[in-house]
């Protein structure tokens, strides 16, 4: 039997035991810090400082190491990212221990992706409890995307008794915004225009007194498949029919005063079409359009114009496109009740109003 000499042995366990205590450091990832166990750092960090014994990267690729800060803590070196850890990012972790050639290398997933709310119904417009019996179009706004094609089955509007109502939408006229998160509907025009066959027969689809429900039903997938967050449910009641053409000479303007940003407040007497309210008023002055943000208010009765810079003394004016609308359809100096033979190349031609206002 082969002899070893003594001093071999004891180079072997030295060797040994080198091995076992470089397996027991470990880098480890911890409330988004990261750590090195199974080392005691010293009291002063080496020449190269702590980022030359733990430095962490921001992707499974080469390039620079992440900005942050070190400590030592009882013996543990800490490393803290100037930057909360993203969702979806792989970190690689390398720690080199001083006058080592040895690397410990560990890779760590980010933080779980939350998961994203549930899509619901934001708005619907025209959101007033009563509408004129005449009301043209509903507007459905959606938290995020839906799946089209779905009216049919998850929309209706029901009666005071639960019972749902037929005919009164156009079928199959889903119109959506390009981000699917905006559906306009449309209420059966041949209800609602006097002197045809349908009004006569039928009568309008709201009817003036009656209480009427619009639900949409939780089931509705939106575009990943999901339902919704719950079912949506609005009460309205019908309310008198509006048919006299919107008269911008009747609006009251409230100017604000010069050398603030108090909103330009314009009061139409009546419930107006919110979407085109965002593209149809704007304000001008002498040197050109002004720069802002919009909002409506008061069941869409109300715009309010913010500059982006205040005001400056002197005459401004609204720009109001002539076929802007309120909720029964009335386009201004035009009422929707009209000769349906008439021209479609009336429809088609784009005419300004002016309304002036000054600031002082």
């Amino acid at each position: 039997m082969r002899v070893v000499p003594k001093l071999r042995i004891l180079a072997i366990v030295f060797a040994l035991g080198t091995i076992a205590r470089a397996q027991a450091v470990s880098i480890q990832l911890d409330a988004g810090t990261f750590r090195v166990t199974g080392w005691r750092a010293p009291a002063t960090q080496p020449a190269g400082g702590w980022a030359s014994v733990l430095a962490v990267y921001a992707g499974t690729t080469d390039g620079p190491a992440m900005l942050g800060s070190y400590s030592v803590e009882r013996g543990t070196l800490i490393f803290r990212p100037r930057y909360p850890l993203a969702a979806g990012i792989t970190y690689r972790a390398v720690f080199q221990q001083p006058g080592q050639r040895a690397r410990i290398e560990r890779r760590f997933d980010g933080p779980a992706r939350a998961p994203a709310p549930a899509t619901h119904v934001e708005h619907v417009y025209p959101s007033a409890d009563v509408l004129p019996s005449n009301t043209l179009r509903l507007y459905i706004y959606f938290s995020g995307p839906v799946s089209r094609g779905e009216v049919a089955t998850h929309l209706h509007i029901v009666d005071s008794a639960g019972q749902e109502l037929k005919g009164v939408l156009l079928p199959g006229q889903e119109l959506w915004d390009p981000g699917n998160q905006r559906l306009t509907m449309t209420f059966d025009p041949g209800r609602i225009k006097r002197g045809l066959t349908a009004n006569s027969k039928m009568g309008p689809p709201i009817a003036e007194g009656t209480r009427y429900t619009l639900v949409i039903d939780r089931s509705w997938p939106d575009a990943r498949g999901l339902p919704l967050a719950g079912d949506y449910r609005k009460d309205f009641r019908g309310g008198r029919a509006v048919r006299v053409p919107p008269d911008p000479k009747q609006w009251r303007v409230t100017a604000p005063r010069a050398g603030t940003t108090t909103p330009l407040v314009v009061d139409f007497g009546r419930s107006m079409n919110y979407p085109l309210l965002q593209r149809m008023v704007q304000v001008a002055s002498a040197g050109g359009r002004v720069a802002g943000t919009i909002a409506v208010d008061r069941n869409e009765t109300i715009w309010r114009f913010t500059p982006r810079q205040p005001w400056s003394a002197g005459a401004y004016r609204l720009l109001v496109d002539a076929g802007l609308e309120d909720v029964a359809g009335n386009k201004i100096d035009q009422p929707f009740d009209i000769d349906v033979f008439e021209k479609v190349s009336e429809h088609l031609t784009t005419r300004t109003v002016t309304v002036p206002f000054s600031v002082r």
